[in-house]
């Protein structure tokens, strides 16, 4: 007869808070036009517009990043005629990352201002730059709840814990949800939009199993 120690597994959650201290814009210009090469040139000249305003308040250019260049025809069902390109809508994306958090109204302002009517906000984010020092305090807490537990159902048990024998630690908490933000015009106003930090949760999970020790 095979003989299978007593084992206890339990699982441990743990939360850790801090302030973000870096913000991640998400934009994108779009230019619609009835001439393919206009609309083209129109979101080029946009997003130039908006990184140089963003480069002229000493963001490093390797904060910012533009991908997904496209351009689209809008078409219309005509009698007679079908199918016909009646405009184009050219757009590209942006991602510009503010590390000094009480610069981002700053920031905000300058590519509301600058990408005008183009503009397209589609969100921001606060985070915290260090997540890897908040990650690893959070799992940490993790273990230690698990085992708290561990060590309270074994005295329940009238035993006391042994060795630990499996360690599982699942995947970090996602950051939260992007903060919407309204129609860019209402954004470039006389005085620039505020920013409310807050807090934000880092939390991690962990699952642990111990052997038990003999009965007493």
């Amino acid at each position: 007869m095979v003989h299978k120690p007593d084992l206890v597994s339990t699982t441990g959650v743990g939360v850790v808070r801090s302030a973000p201290d870096a913000a991640i814009l998400r934009l994108a210009v779009e230019v619609r036009d009835a001439g393919l090469a206009q609309a083209y040139a129109g979101a080029s000249g946009a997003a130039r517009r908006v990184v140089d305003s963003v480069l002229g308040l000493r963001v490093p250019r390797a904060d910012l990043s533009t991908s997904g260049l496209s351009v689209r025809g809008e078409t219309v069902w005509r009698e007679n005629s079908g199918q016909q390109v009646v405009a184009y809508v050219a757009s590209t994306s942006l991602t510009i990352t503010v590390r000094e958090l009480a610069r981002t109204p700053e920031v905000l302002d300058a590519v509301v201002r600058s990408g005008g009517d183009a503009l397209r906000v589609h969100g921001l984010t606060l985070e915290v730059s260090d997540r890897s020092r908040l990650q690893a305090a959070a799992q940490e807490a993790a273990f230690d709840d698990a085992r708290a537990a561990a060590e309270r159902l074994a005295h329940r048990a009238g035993r006391t814990l042994g060795a630990v024998l499996r360690i599982d630690a699942a995947g970090f908490s996602a950051p939260g949800a992007p903060i919407p933000l309204a129609r860019a015009a209402l954004a470039s106003s006389v005085e620039p939009l505020p920013i409310e930090a807050g807090e934000t949760d880092v939390s991690a999970s962990v699952s642990a199993t111990w052997r038990l020790s003999a009965k007493a």
